[in-house]
């Protein structure tokens, strides 16, 4: 059975028609009305694109199929712009218009055959292609959330980009719609075909999206100390589980807060708050990331980072402490010192599990605190176990587990 290019047409203008129309009524709620607009755009234009294709004597000579390539290269130009407002971002309405007047042009210019026939059509899987990369480019840029949705969609978008630019140099001897040639069958239904996967994809992915940067920003907050704005105790159990052999060259320190429990008694917990606050303030000037903070308990933190040798680690273990007492020196109108006693440990270049490497600095925490507070103590590689009355924090972590 030979497929009838008008009834395929048809029915894409319809699904693209109804796509747009659930992105109307979806939005209509929010009364963001750009964003309702830009959502719905792409798929209203490609209904309107095919409408002219299949009637394209509903006005004189070529102007049926020219507003019907107008219509399509607006729609993939739509969305592009529709995938930036999902970002975030500001619509490019000039490089739109741009791209999809200069392509409306050339098709004025062009005849049903001919040299500017070929140009036109060259050009406009040129600028479809373009708004494919564009898209992706900003995905990429604009979306640092890796999520499924995410690299489905861009994949998605690299590889249309990458067939309408394979087009072009074969554009002389490729039937309409994948080139000049006069149209056939084959080449209609191989084109709609492309499009309405592309689009059901594309509208999936506007809809997802969104949805799973919701979900990966609700876990961050689970995952996430209000005060210090470093990760709780719940993010430092899923560190702490995933026992793999640590990446070498990597420093762990124990951080406490000298008599925290006094400062609070004394001053107020608002004081002690802003002493955490403190905390995460000075991590966040004196490390640079990949570093993590970990906040195990009211006074008790855990930091990550990278670091290449003994030396460099204490060097940061006691500006850490340094700027600490510095930053809270004024908290309190003057009348609190915080000071710091920090274990560290740095993983050797062959690598260890991340409970021994958190142990042996936890030793050496309790070494410092024992030694009379506000100092850095650091683990070397033999270090035996902790004094009999110590409890270390894994078994602490276990226990509250």
């Amino acid at each position: 059975m030979t497929p009838d290019p008008p009834t395929l047409l048809g029915c894409s203008a319809v699904i693209f028609l109804l796509l747009g129309v659930h992105f109307i009524l979806s939005e209509l709620s929010s009364r963001r009305w750009s964003r309702m607009a830009w959502y719905a755009a792409p798929f209203l234009l490609g209904s309107a694109s095919g409408l002219f294709f299949i009637i394209p004597t509903m006005l004189p000579g070529l102007w049926g199929l020219r507003l019907g390539a107008l219509f399509m290269v607006m729609a993939y130009g739509a969305a592009w712009q529709a995938l930036r407002v999902m970002l975030g971002c500001q619509a490019r309405l000039v490089l739109l218009v741009s791209g999809c007047g200069l392509s409306f042009i050339l098709s004025v210019l062009a005849g049903p055959t001919g040299l500017f026939h070929v140009i036109s059509t060259a050009f406009r899987l040129a600028i479809i292609a373009a708004f494919h990369a564009l898209a992706a480019r900003d995905l990429q840029q604009k979306a640092p959330i890796r999520t499924p949705a995410r690299r489905s969609l861009l994949r998605l978008l690299h590889f249309y980009a990458a067939l309408h630019l394979l087009l072009v140099p074969f554009v002389f001897w490729l039937p309409a719609p994948l080139g000049a040639a006069p149209a056939t069958i084959w080449a209609v239904t191989t084109y709609n075909f492309l499009v309405v996967i592309e689009v059901a994809l594309f509208a999936l992915a506007m809809i997802a999206i969104p949805w799973e940067q919701l979900a990966f920003r609700q876990q961050e907050l689970i995952l996430q100390d209000p005060l210090s704005g470093g990760s709780n105790r719940r993010a430092f159990q899923a560190w702490l589980e995933n026992d793999g052999k640590i990446c070498a060259h990597e420093a762990l320190l124990m951080v406490d807060i000298d008599h925290f429990k006094s400062i609070n008694d004394a001053h107020g917990h608002a004081v002690g708050d802003q002493i955490i606050i403190a905390m995460g303030r000075v991590c966040t000037d004196i490390l640079y990331p990949p570093t993590v903070l970990f906040r195990i308990g009211g006074d008790e933190f855990v930091v990550v980072f990278q670091c290449g040798s003994l030396d460099e680690m204490l060097a940061t273990a006691h500006r850490l402490k340094k700027a600490f007492s510095t930053e809270t020196r004024l908290i309190g109108g003057g009348a609190v010192t915080a000071t710091l006693s920090i274990g560290a440990a740095l993983c050797p270049g062959r690598g260890i599990p991340r409970t021994e490497l958190l142990a042996q600095a936890d030793n050496a925490l309790y070494i410092a605190k024992q030694s009379g507070r506000n100092r850095v103590v650091h683990a070397p590689w033999d270090e035996r176990p902790a004094p009999a009355q110590h409890i270390s924090l894994a078994d602490r972590t276990a226990h509250q587990a």
